[in-house]
């Protein structure tokens, strides 16, 4: 439960390009076979002149590049992609850490590194973190480009639309996995085991609500409200943690969204429910890791819980406004 698994990380990655540049061919082979599973389509180059060409004739959703290999060497390569597609995503994989060259990926908005031999558990979270930042920022895009056109069709609403389309600018950047927000090291002592057990609890019963709620046909608003009361529990415990105040902010907005704008959430309960169920599984996985003291693992995922209520919020928000 401590590690993202294959499963949650194909939700995200299934629909996804990928390019693997590697010069090791028997890593090359192994890792290949295992990222076809995970992604839509993968291209393999055996270095960077070869990944630069086939970067030029094809659109890639990711870049997986090693860093030392013949002809044209990660760091190049990356360079010269990042002029091309400056919001292109690349993970760097390398068998041994060199401060100088990562200092010049960071310089690049190049923000994850895979360190060789590559772990699989490893992996599944980079690739994890990588490919839902993608997907969200997907999913909003295409609700941009629908209230875009409904403006067309709409004319008499195209102030309204406009004011819409600033508020989903403002979303997706807060989506971006290149955020720079630095979270402080939590204290888990102020963690008391009846708290732990409520929100253990809690999670259970929202993800069988949340169950409930997506397989429905008529869904009732009932439910609705079961389900904003057990999110509200939940913020009402992490109010008492300092540390948890941006997710517990997070929580709360959500909340208040079901209570405003329940026919909005029934519109869109398909995409909705699928990361209400992501956020709660990883949630479970980021209180389990503060329970056993695993406060950097905590952290990378509260990022990523926080952009899944955000994007939440937005999908139920924007159709409403039109």
């Amino acid at each position: 439960m401590s590690e993202i698994d294959t499963n949650l990380t194909n939700e995200f990655t299934k629909s996804l390009s990928l390019l693997y540049v590697e010069d090791d061919l028997i890593v090359q082979k192994q890792t290949n076979k295992f990222l076809n599973l995970l992604f839509k389509s993968v291209e393999v180059a055996n270095d960077g002149k070869e990944a630069y060409l086939k970067y030029q004739d094809n659109n890639f959703d990711i870049v997986i590049t090693d860093i030392n290999m013949p002809n044209m060497n990660g760091l190049e390569l990356s360079k010269k992609i990042k002029k091309l597609n400056p919001q292109q995503e690349i993970i760097v994989t390398s068998a041994y850490n060199d401060s100088e060259q990562l200092i010049e990926f960071i310089n690049l908005h190049v923000r994850q590194f895979m360190l060789k031999p590559v772990e699989i558990n490893n992996m599944l979270l980079t690739l994890y973190t990588v490919a839902k930042s993608i997907v969200n920022a997907k999913v909003i895009e295409e609700y941009k480009i629908q209230i875009e056109k409904n403006n067309q069709e709409l004319k008499e609403k195209n102030e309204e639309l406009e004011n819409v389309v600033k508020i989903l600018d403002t979303k997706l950047s807060q989506l971006s996995i290149h955020d720079k927000t630095k979270y402080k090291d939590t204290n888990l002592k102020n963690i008391n085991k009846i708290h732990l057990n409520e929100l253990k609890e809690l999670e259970y019963n929202i993800s069988g609500t949340i169950t409930i709620v997506s397989l429905s046909e008529n869904i009732k608003y009932n439910n609705i409200k079961v389900l904003r009361n057990l999110f509200l529990e939940y913020s009402n415990i992490l109010l008492n943690y300092k540390d948890y105040k941006q997710l517990t902010e997070q929580i709360n907005a959500f909340v208040e969204v079901l209570k405003n704008k329940p026919d909005n959430f029934i519109e869109h309960i398909h995409n909705t429910s699928i990361l209400l169920k992501s956020f709660i599984y990883v949630l479970r996985i980021w209180r389990y890791n503060l329970e056993n003291g695993n406060v950097i693992k905590a952290f990378k995922l509260h990022s990523s819980m926080i952009n899944d209520i955000v994007t939440i919020i937005t999908i139920i928000e924007g159709k409403k406004m039109i």
